[in-house]
């Protein structure tokens, strides 16, 4: 099936570009228009998936198991049903502006991550606080849980910060090649979208944990109940990373990142009163 916003000429540009080039993903702009161009992901390896998995069974967090990417043609149109369910709920996604039979294009969510500026030193004229773009993150996630979705990919690398009229900035959420709501319940999803939001960026803040629990608590306090519950609980399975290394070399960023989660959630429990 193919459907398109595109005149002709932009797609014979695409495809002859795409045809040279090899990259996976490529930004393009023509006659003024920036856009992304997405070809079709080989395979991803089940045994991705198994490492994921025994992960989520060792933490005693289901909710962190792996969502099956098929790639191909199957995860494209996965990600073209996830994009038009999602950005026909109000959720801030990039607009679909071509399906062809081996590519998609989209709009351009633009150059910032939440991750790249929360590691930036400094952050670019007219951004405003790590913090606050850490917070943008999080009222994100919140507003597209209140409008009955979940995100499943919540890394603060596939949220995208843009500036706008008012200089708050808006969030674009990006990355949408597999679907969690044919496996996960919707407040497992949710749960989910909130973990791996706080895995991804705890390590890159320079505030006291127990600040970043109390403004994370601020905003989980406004879900579901049901999505309140999941979220105690995992605090009480994963407070124990704060454990771990806090040296990046020679342990890495995974690392680091799961003991900076896990000190926000040492927190977290604190906060919630649950029993250690």
């Amino acid at each position: 099936m193919s459907s398109t916003t595109l005149s002709p000429e932009q797609i014979r540009y695409i495809e002859q570009h795409i045809a040279s080039q090899p990259g996976r993903v490529q930004h393009l702009t023509f006659a003024g228009q920036s856009m992304i161009i997405k070809r079709q992901e080989s395979r991803a390896r089940p045994l991705a998936y198994g490492a994921l998995n025994l992960l989520a069974k060792t933490f005693r967090q289901p909710i962190l198991a792996a969502v099956p990417a098929f790639g191909g043609a199957q995860g494209q149109a996965t990600e073209v049903h996830r994009l038009r369910a999602l950005a026909a709920a109000g959720v801030s996604v990039p607009q679909l502006l071509h399906v062809a039979d081996d590519w998609i294009a989209l709009s351009d969510a633009g150059p910032w991550s939440i991750d790249w500026l929360l590691g930036c030193n400094p952050l670019p004229a007219g951004v405003p606080s790590k913090q606050a773009i850490w917070e943008a993150g999080l009222a994100a996630i919140l507003a597209t849980h209140q409008k009955g979705q979940m995100l499943s990919q919540a890394f603060a690398r596939n949220m995208h910060w843009q500036a706008d009229e008012m200089q708050n900035g808006r969030v674009i959420f990006i990355d949408f090649e597999d679907d969690p709501t044919g496996v996960l319940a919707q407040e497992q999803g949710q749960a989910r979208d909130w973990l791996l939001y706080l895995h991804s960026t705890a390590y890159l803040l320079d505030q006291d944990p127990s600040t970043l629990a109390v403004r994370l608590q601020h905003y989980i306090a406004q879900d579901t109940t049901a999505v309140q519950t999941l979220i105690k609980h995992s605090t009480a399975s994963l407070s124990w990373l704060r454990f771990l290394p806090t040296q990046r070399k020679p342990w890495g960023r995974d690392v680091v990142s799961l003991q900076g989660a896990g000190t926000v959630m040492h927190q977290l429990a604190q906060l919630l009163k649950v029993p250690s």
